[in-house]
């Protein structure tokens, strides 16, 4: 167990600006720790706030882009098992280094997939390197499923907290459910919508961040 209590969020599908807004919105005003498991309205690829967008489009030109606020390398949503951890400051979770804490997501989603039926995974020891999407180049903490990647992720931290945003892909449907992570990750799971706060900060960051050709552009 990671925390005392734990958030856990299910949302629908929703449009790519719309998503990343709410995860943006859940780290500046969220009080609890957060597990956000969310869809998406249609195929879209997202990429790390600070890639260049006419390097992305050579890799995918044919799909919506979205820009992250966290960083990494381009990713395909739409049939993968999308999720967020949102931690606020003064989590004492917070003190562990990005390297571990990111492999301690991982090995608890490994943990959950494994409870659903699936063997032969294992955590990614030394980088091995590569070019363009993230799933094509594993990182130390990625979660490998018979030597393939299928499960990265990106974080982000600022002074409101951590933000960690991750896919789990090329699974079967129904071998991760939300409730199993939650459980994993705390004793005490508390089952609630957005707030209204949140909701009016994740479209104010729709709007003015996440669907703005401006943001899609900056780099």
């Amino acid at each position: 167990m990671i925390f005392s209590q734990l958030r856990l969020l299910i949302d629908g599908p929703a449009s790519g600006a719309w998503n990343m807004a709410v995860d943006e919105a859940l780290l500046r005003c969220c009080s609890l720790p957060t597990l956000r498991v969310y869809g998406w309205e249609e195929a879209t690829v997202t990429f790390g706030t600070f890639e260049r967008l006419e390097e992305i489009k050579k890799w995918r030109p044919h799909l919506p882009l979205i820009r992250r606020w966290t960083g990494g390398g381009l990713v395909e949503h739409g049939t993968d098992w999308t999720y967020s951890l949102i931690i606020p400051s003064g989590e004492a979770w917070l003190k562990l280094p990005r390297a571990e804490s990111y492999r301690a997501i991982h090995g608890e989603l490994r943990e959950a997939l494994e409870q659903g039926g699936i063997a032969g995974l294992e955590l990614a020891g030394e980088d091995s390197g590569g070019a363009g999407g993230c799933f094509v180049r594993p990182v130390p903490g990625d979660l490998l499923w018979h030597g393939q990647k299928i499960a990265g992720a990106a974080q982000r931290r600022t002074r409101q907290g951590l933000l960690h945003q991750g896919s789990v892909q090329s699974m079967p449907p129904g071998s991760l459910q939300p409730e199993t992570v939650a459980a994993l990750l705390s004793r005490e799971i508390i089952l609630t919508p957005l707030t209204d706060a949140e909701r009016e900060e994740a479209i104010f960051l729709q709007t003015t961040r996440y669907a703005s050709p401006a943001w899609l552009g900056r780099f």
